[in-house]
């Protein structure tokens, strides 16, 4: 079987709970959002580690964190109880203040694609809730894990 999550540079394994169901007896739509965001907090972390910081550093970037602006899920098939997931997440793109990311949610005893998609956070100043540039720690990190395929503007 292949394991198609290792295009991805940063991949999470969890297991479907009984809460993330609905009536049908299948993951619920709107927990692929939670799944996106267990892939993003493990892709910060990995680079904290990257740039020997502890993770248990809630501001490892010079105060600087992201907020959710934009995300789109492609759904390609269903979750069920107990079924073993691999959450992989790659970043495509920082743009000044911007930072775009691609996601791909698989089965692992199959490798079957569940759900794809992309999302845009917004870098802020966790004291000032405004909107700062990137990091550029955080983008030296992430063109270190991501290499020539991460655009930076």
């Amino acid at each position: 079987m292949s394991e198609p999550w290792k295009d991805f540079s940063v991949v999470v394994e969890t297991v479907v709970r009984w809460r993330d169901l609905d009536a049908y007896n299948h993951v619920n739509n709107s927990v692929y959002l939670n799944y996106f965001e267990e892939g993003r907090i493990a892709y910060y972390f990995k680079l904290a580690e990257l740039a020997g910081i502890p993770a248990e550093n809630a501001e490892v970037f010079d105060g600087f964190s992201t907020v959710l602006a934009n995300t789109n899920i492609e759904f390609k098939g269903q979750g069920r109880l107990h079924e073993t997931l691999m959450i992989g997440i790659r970043y495509t793109a920082i743009r000044k203040i911007f930072l775009e990311a691609e996601y791909g949610i698989f089965n692992k005893a199959t490798g079957q694609l569940l759900a794809r998609g992309n999302s845009t956070q917004v870098a802020v100043n966790l004291k000032t809730n405004k909107p700062v540039r990137v990091s550029g720690e955080f983008t030296a990190m992430a063109k270190k894990l991501e290499g020539d395929r991460l655009v930076v503007v």
